[in-house]
């Protein structure tokens, strides 16, 4: 063995501990020795995990436990690690307590260098047996579980044919217990008309040593205990035992793989084997009449060669990973060859067996799939003619479409789809194949009242039904007497709508996959049919609210609601209803014509009326009466029985009834409801429009009350002043007096706020015209108007803007008036853009210097505006010089108001006051 050996050396003497490592290393390199001083330190060594001992050589003689306890406390840890005990003490008495104790090998100290070789070789010799104890313990261990838990039975015979052993899977296959047959002759199991053969066999075996056949899956039967015979394949060999000859056989129940051979020659699947490179090597007889190849001819031919061309590399490929292992079992769909060229789609399931005994070939299992590639094919094809179902756009197109549909996946060259009338008393054509004409001399439509046995009364009964009707052979279907050039025949209701007629002139023309085919087709009809009349309702009740917002008053959008919900949603009894205060109640201002001919006339429904219309108005929410006779409706007995309320905010209600109970849908109400809400928007701005109106007259008597006082202003004010200001002159010529210039300024002041209030008083104006005007060119005449003394001006950047340019005139004089009077005879005023007029920034914004706003600016350098009183300095009457009106800014905000454009007072660069005015629309020149 190469295996290292590790042993511990146990002894108080270190030197001769040291000496004897030393000696035992060199006669063996396998060992390696550890040493310990006493007992207790060798146990601690023992029980460190980290050190693993094969054997203990130990001293008698110890300090604490001796040799003998120390064994004793080893054979507690480990009953087989083997241990020396190498002692100068070499009396009987320790020898035989060491026996006792279960010591390996006892070996007495002795003089001379020989003594190590002996011990060398007792460590090696002890660790070795055990090694290979421990070997055949494993191994028996395996054995047994092996036979323990084999299905197969494992029996072994002696020479005499006499069972030794039968593992427990003797019992389930032949149903003695194993301990039965020990003993009994093997002819127990097996039937009586082969002992004799089995004997003879045996006998000359054992005298010539020559083998008359295979041992391996000899096929031979059995006999169970209850008489019935077992087929078997059964592997012999031959072994010693205690220098006896024996013989095993391990025994197979092949009943399942009978009955595979024979699945196998019945199946109707195709099942081949193929060799490590492809070629025929079995093929089952089921390839003769699915491929019309006759199956003895097939072998030795190489299979790939029958697959199409172009599934061929694929099929080969699927093998080839198969055979290196990448793909156990593939599976692969392709076409195969059949006996006159043709090609018939298959799928081919592979399992490579080639290195099981028995089989040692790649099992293929094919079945013909040609059905469900058709049936795949045809599914296919249907979901993109159900996919373009979603996108049509009236009922010609979809029905023409799903008429199209079967006729090319199903081949129902006779389809057609009948609609029920507006009239409901006749089942009318809307789409047809196109083969229809030629086998029918007019277009077929259903009548509802057609007499029994004809086409019409058979499809009124399947429309009205709850399922499909198929028929594979007209001509003998006993419900139907009238002819008819179609045989095969599936009727499919269409929901409300009509109903889907699928037929061929050929019977039984249809299979399973056709008629499911068939009601997939339906649904998505019925379902794409429904949608087509949603979303024209919808349509044509969008158009119909457009409506409503033109109507001028609430009476007239009353009236286009009830003709909404008659002509577009289709109901008869509509009623608006809307909120009169004086009335106390919901008045009725428009009805439909049924309204007149069913109900009563209309009264007013006020709180303590009870009626429903009151209830859901008060609750704000739709409500839905299925029958109106069991909700104690005001109507009752009228005729009227379902109905639908819809509050259309704080102005009224709809109601929408019909004649018979349970009629309205989700979808009904769904448009109900859009059309309430269309009538509450309208209603909603008629009002605001009332509100409008009201308020545009209430301004213009305004107006013309400032007319009237602008004219008392210039005419009545301005000629008394007009007067004073003449007399005053004619004064100075006859007389010279300090008061006259007093009183000339007074005169002069009173002019100035004379002309702004009347530029207040056209306040509320909006400018309705505006052009392109240079802001430079405004700044500079104006410059030339306003009393400067010695201001100075400068105009930074020029922009042009749109404006009324007689306001802005008034706008920008003010501003340099305002400037001159808080600043002082010598400020300086600056005129800057703010942006560039094109939207990008430019230097001369707020107090930060930059804006990204459009506008322009006034600024001086005088002595500013404190922040608390920039808001106030808009308002009328507002100055803070004795020589101000307190008119002149707030004339500048309203000039920039009536533009649109707004106006903020911050601080200048140079800390006086700056005058911002921003959202001015740029202009070109």
């Amino acid at each position: 063995m190469g295996d290292r050996i590790r042993v511990l050396h146990v002894d108080d003497d270190p030197d001769l501990a040291e000496v004897t490592a030393s000696f035992l290393e060199r006669e063996d390199s396998r060992i390696a020795v550890e040493t310990a001083s006493n007992a207790t330190e060798g146990l601690d060594r023992l029980d460190d995990p980290d050190t693993g001992v094969d054997c203990i050589v130990s001293d008698h003689d110890m300090p604490g436990p001796n040799g003998i306890e120390f064994l004793e406390a080893v054979r507690e840890r480990d009953p087989d690690l083997p241990f020396i005990l190498y002692t100068g003490k070499g009396s009987e008495s320790v020898a035989s307590e060491a026996i006792s104790a279960g010591v390996t090998d006892y070996l007495q100290k002795g003089g001379g260098t020989e003594q190590y070789e002996i011990l060398a070789n007792r460590v090696v010799e002890a660790v070795e047996k055990r090694r290979i104890e421990r070997e055949a313990d494993r191994t028996r261990a395996h054995l047994q579980a092996i036979t323990d838990h084999s299905m197969d039975a494992i029996v072994t015979i002696d020479a005499d044919s006499r069972i030794r052993f039968a593992n427990p899977a003797v019992e389930r296959l032949f149903g003695y217990a194993p301990a039965e047959l020990e003993g009994e002759p093997l002819a127990t199991l097996m039937p009586d008309r082969k002992e004799e053969a089995h004997h003879e066999a045996l006998a000359r075996y054992c005298e010539t040593g020559e083998r008359s056949m295979d041992w391996s899956a000899v096929e031979f039967p059995g006999a169970h205990r209850d008489g019935r015979e077992i087929p078997l394949s059964i592997s012999f060999g031959e072994f010693e035992e205690d220098g006896e000859r024996r013989f095993v056989g391990i025994l197979r129940d092949v009943t399942e793989r009978e009955r595979h051979q024979a699945f196998v020659e019945r199946s109707s699947d195709i099942v081949t084997a193929l060799d490590a490179n492809g070629t025929f090597q079995y093929a089952s007889p089921s390839i003769e009449w699915i491929l019309g190849h006759d199956p003895a001819e097939l072998v030795g031919e190489y299979a790939f060669s029958y697959v199409h061309p172009e599934d061929r590399e694929r099929v080969v490929e699927a093998f080839a990973r198969s055979i290196t292992g990448e793909e156990p079992d593939p599976t692969v769909e392709y076409r195969l060859e059949d006996a006159d060229g043709e090609y018939l789609w298959v799928e081919s399931v592979g399992s490579n067996r080639l290195d099981e005994h028995g089989v040692s070939g790649f099992v293929i299992n094919t079945r013909d799939i040609s059905d469900r590639k058709r049936r795949e094919e045809k599914l296919a094809r249907l979901r993109e003619w159900t996919r373009d179902l979603n996108y049509t756009r009236t009922v010609d197109e979809t029905t023409q479409l799903a008429v199209d549909a079967v006729d090319e996946v199903v081949g129902a060259g006779l389809s057609g789809i009948h609609l029920v009338n507006e009239a409901g008393d006749a089942l009318e054509p809307v789409a047809l194949a196109e083969s229809v004409p030629s086998f029918f001399d007019d277009q077929p439509s259903y009548e509802r009242d057609a007499s029994a046995g004809t086409r019409a009364a058979l499809a009124w009964e399947t429309y009205r039904g709850d399922e499909p009707l198929r028929v594979g052979d007209l001509s003998a279907f006993d419900p139907l007497d009238e002819e008819t050039p179609a045989e095969s025949i599936v009727l499919h209701p269409i929901g409300d709508h009509g109903l889907f007629v699928i037929s061929s002139a050929e019977p039984h023309a249809f299979t399973e996959t056709d008629v499911l085919i068939a009601e997939i087709l339906a649904n998505h009809l019925e379902a794409a049919l429904d949608r087509v009349a949603r979303e024209t309702s919808l349509e044509r009740l969008h158009d119909a609210t457009r409506n409503l917002i033109r109507a001028d008053s609430p009476e007239e959008i009353a009236e286009r609601v009830v003709d909404a919900a008659e002509e577009v949603l289709g109901f008869s009894v509509v009623t608006v209803r809307l909120y009169d205060e004086d009335a106390g109640g919901l008045v009725p201002v428009a009805v439909s014509g049924a309204v007149r001919e069913i109900l009563p006339e209309r009264v007013v429904f006020t709180p303590d009326g009870g009626s429903l219309n009151w209830g859901a108005f008060e609750a704000g929410e739709p409500r839905v009466y299925d029958d109106i006779e069991t909700a104690g409706a005001v109507d009752t007995g009228t005729g009227l029985r379902s109905l639908m309320i819809l509050p259309v905010g704080e102005h009224g209600t709809i109601s929408v009834g019909e004649t018979d109970p349970e009629v309205f849908d989700e979808t009904d109400e769904h448009l109900a409801r859009i059309l309430a809400t269309a009538a509450e928007t309208a209603l909603n701005a008629a009002a605001r429009a009332s509100r409008l109106h009201e308020r545009s007259a209430e301004l213009e008597r305004q107006n013309d009350r400032l007319a009237e006082f602008a004219s008392v202003v210039s005419h009545d004010l301005r000629n008394p002043l007009n007067v004073a200001q003449g007399r005053v002159e004619l004064v100075r010529d006859e007389c010279d007096s300090e008061h006259l210039d007093a009183v000339a300024g007074a005169h002069e002041r009173m002019d100035t706020l004379i002309a702004d209030l009347l530029t207040l008083a056209r306040e509320g104006e909006r400018v309705s015209e505006t052009e392109p005007v240079r802001l430079s060119a405004v700044v500079d005449s104006c410059w030339r108007t306003v009393e400067t003394a010695n201001a100075t001006l400068t105009v930074e950047d020029d922009l042009w803007l749109r404006a009324d340019e007689s306001r802005l005139r008034q706008l920008v004089e003010n501003l340099m008036r305002n400037a001159v009077e808080h600043g002082g005879d010598d400020v300086a005023i600056a005129v800057g853009v703010l942006g560039d007029g094109k939207g990008a920034g430019r230097k001369g914004g707020a107090s930060d210097g930059t804006t990204d706003e459009v506008g322009f600016f006034v600024e001086d350098d005088g002595p500013g505006i404190p922040e608390a009183k920039r808001e106030e300095v808009f308002d009328a009457g507002y100055s803070t010089s004795q020589e101000g009106t307190g008119f002149g800014l707030r004339i500048v905000e309203q000039v920039a108001t009536a533009h649109g454009w707004g106006v903020r007072v911050v601080e200048g660069r140079d800390g006086g006051a700056r005058f911002e005015v921003t959202g001015v629309e740029p202009a070109g020149e």
